[in-house]
């Protein structure tokens, strides 16, 4: 989310805080405006017409949290995908020339579209909630690779109606399950692998890869194409966009899916974001890659990283109480949950803050960023409110002159920095988080010197 969209949500997101779930609940209605009798409707059907008590939590769970969720404003968004549409249409044109064609448009016309955002609340309809939450809990209660989950898992696991945030919101289940259900409506039925969650998983990724037409990687490629029409139909994309369109290909047929992604990776080529299916033992299987590798094949062995969060749909209450109270406002994604240990190992971290660095700061929130580098191996240049070279990963509260900073991937070096009312200033010296667990202080003025390299991540 922008700086702008998150300085935006910060009236609506205080009244979160402290707040009963029935306030919380009158909050997120609220924030519908005149849309509040849609979501009010939806309530009402769980309550009278379709009276099924996990339903109508389902649906209490959604609307709570709906108010972290965002779409584009306005018809513009329209406009770029019906080109989109055209250009992707057009057999006569490369997929390069596909791919610059939606480049230039963006950069000419839209590249100002995901400043102008709205609450879910506000845009969605009745039929569209309520077609999500009865044809996912169908298949949760019907599909045997899907009946292992709990209700709590259920809920981020499969019942949400979008994945990543401004994703649009069509009928993208209908839509997929159309598009790569041929596996699913005609299966080799074997002993092994016959309704088992990886083995439809993998049929499913096997259908979704042989029919994309994909072409290649490439980090510039227009606005991500969230619209289940165009998302299975572009040539080039970033490996997020491929990991999206097999998470929503997933969820559409009933498979438990979330999405994981570190916000900086190690290497160019790194991922960073890919899936993660919940298989029949209830064990979390990731993909090594995006849509290209198989299942459950391992993650990145020789890989490290600073941190690893799993995208989720309910609202994270630190952060929410972080953008309730910092005098400088970071633009933290809100609903996420740290699975850092999951994938590396990983340390609390404890800086001491010297006093001279303390009388500095306008507030007690403070934040740690990892070193990067750019693809040319010198000083990456920021593109956000770090000091060049870094990019900031998580936050704490410092308690007297400690910060403690949770699950920190090891072997990576980390500055802290906090905010003097201007900027983002370096409070802390660099310090290397060895392999061992100990940390290791580095000068600052020696920091980008080679044989660091080992230590600094690379900017995806």
């Amino acid at each position: 989310m922008l700086r702008d969209s998150i300085i935006a949500m910060m009236a609506l997101f205080a009244a979160f805080s402290c707040q009963s779930k029935d306030t919380q609940l009158e909050t997120a209605l609220g924030s519908a405006g005149e849309n509040r009798p849609t979501i009010e409707a939806v309530l009402k059907h769980y309550r009278t017409q379709d009276p099924v008590p996990e339903k109508f939590e389902a649906a209490l769970f959604l609307i709570k949290n709906m108010p972290a969720h965002y779409s584009y404003m306005g018809d513009s968004i329209y406009l770029y995908y019906d080109y989109a549409q055209r250009i992707l249409s057009n057999d006569t044109l490369t997929p390069e020339s596909q791919r610059d064609s939606l480049l230039m448009v963006t950069k000419r016309l839209y590249s100002h579209l995901p400043e102008r955002t709205v609450p879910d609340t506000r845009v969605i309809s009745k039929d569209y909630l309520i077609h999500n939450i009865d044809l996912s809990y169908d298949q949760w209660k019907n599909c045997p690779w899907a009946s292992q989950l709990t209700f709590d898992e259920y809920l981020e696991w499969l019942l949400p109606y979008k994945a990543v945030d401004l994703q649009e919101l069509d009928y993208w289940r209908d839509t997929l399950s159309l598009c790569y259900g041929d596996g699913m409506r005609n299966p080799v039925v074997n002993d092994v692998e016959y309704n088992t969650t990886t083995g439809v998983a993998d049929m499913i990724r096997n259908e979704v890869l042989g029919k994309i037409n994909r072409h290649g990687l490439y980090t510039e490629s227009g606005l991500p194409l969230l619209s289940a029409s165009l998302l299975h139909r572009q040539t080039f994309g970033h490996i997020p966009d491929y990991a999206l369109l097999a998470a929503l290909s997933f969820r559409s047929m009933g498979v438990p899916v979330v999405i994981d992604e570190t916000p900086v990776g190690a290497r160019d080529e790194a991922a960073t974001r890919w899936f993660v299916i919940l298989s029949d033992r209830g064990k979390e299987v990731t993909s090594e890659w995006d849509l290209a590798t198989q299942i459950g094949w391992s993650f990145f062995p020789y890989e490290r990283g600073p941190k690893v969060f799993r995208q989720t749909y309910a609202i994270d209450e630190r952060r929410l109480d972080y953008i309730k109270n910092a005098k400088y406002v970071y633009p933290f994604d809100i609903t996420v949950k740290d699975v850092t240990d999951k994938y590396f190992l990983s340390s609390h971290v404890s800086v001491t803050i010297e006093k001279h660095n303390r009388s500095k700061l306008k507030d007690r929130y403070v934040y740690i960023a990892s070193a990067i580098r750019s693809t040319q191996d010198h000083i990456a240049p920021s593109a956000g409110p770090e000091p060049d070279g870094w990019k900031i990963v998580d936050f704490c509260k410092l308690k007297g002159s400690k910060a403690v900073f949770r699950n920190m991937g090891r072997e990576v070096m980390y500055i802290v920095l906090g905010y003097d009312g201007v900027a983002l200033v370096p409070i802390s010296d660099p310090f290397i988080l060895k392999k061992d667990g100990t940390t290791q202080y580095v000068s600052a003025d020696t920091v980008f010197s080679p044989y660091l390299n080992k230590w600094c991540n690379k900017p995806i």
